[in-house]
């Protein structure tokens, strides 16, 4: 197991990806390993279509796997959901992953271009292109746009980014001394085999 994330944790994680419904599907998953989908529409009072749904789209996104099994009188196929921490944890540190990467990209952004705003809440700030295109003028408001210093901006961002890459490297430690005896062993029984 790389990192243990607690019930709660996993059960935001589910209302996120699915919605409050998913949350209350993932709470019976943990509560009850290896319940069916039929268990679940009925504990829960959900339509069977809906239970599905949130099961396959919260396997799709790989916080659940399931086994199939057939029922023996009437052949029918029996999915039975589980809900696993390597999964959950490889879901998150894929998704942290991703902001990490589209903040980056937000900061080669905001240090390679200047800004203009015209100092009116809810209107947004233009690149210096676009304040050109609109002759300086907010598209929104139709005041004149003054220039703006970001550097708050990208400290703010490349804090944001220091802090995920710490939590991603944390993450690797504690990978990978989860992994050492797992490799030991692989090479352990490889040479029994001999």
């Amino acid at each position: 197991m790389l990192l243990h994330i607690d019930e709660d944790t996993i059960i935001e994680l589910a209302v996120l990806v699915g919605g409050e419904n998913a949350g209350k599907i993932m709470k019976n998953l943990l509560k009850k390993p290896g319940i069916t989908d039929e268990e679940l529409s009925r504990i829960l009072q959900l339509d069977i279509k809906e239970v599905r749904k949130f099961l396959h789209k919260l396997n799709e996104q790989g916080i659940l796997h399931y086994e199939l099994a057939r029922e023996k009188e009437t052949g029918h196929r029996i999915f039975k959901w589980y809900v696993s921490q390597e999964q959950v944890t490889g879901f998150i540190i894929t998704n942290t992953k991703k902001i990490l990467e589209r903040l980056e990209e937000r900061l080669e952004y905001e240090k390679k271009h200047q800004f203009y705003w015209c100092e009116t809440r809810g209107c947004r700030k233009l690149a210096f292109e676009e304040a050109l295109n609109n002759l300086f003028k907010c598209p929104i408001c139709g005041k004149l746009l003054q220039p703006i210093d970001n550097e708050d901006t990208i400290k703010a961002i490349e804090m944001k980014i220091a802090e995920i890459r710490k939590h991603l490297e944390q993450i690797s430690k504690v990978k990978k001394v989860a992994e050492e005896p797992l490799v030991k062993e692989k090479v352990k029984a490889a040479k029994h085999k001999k």
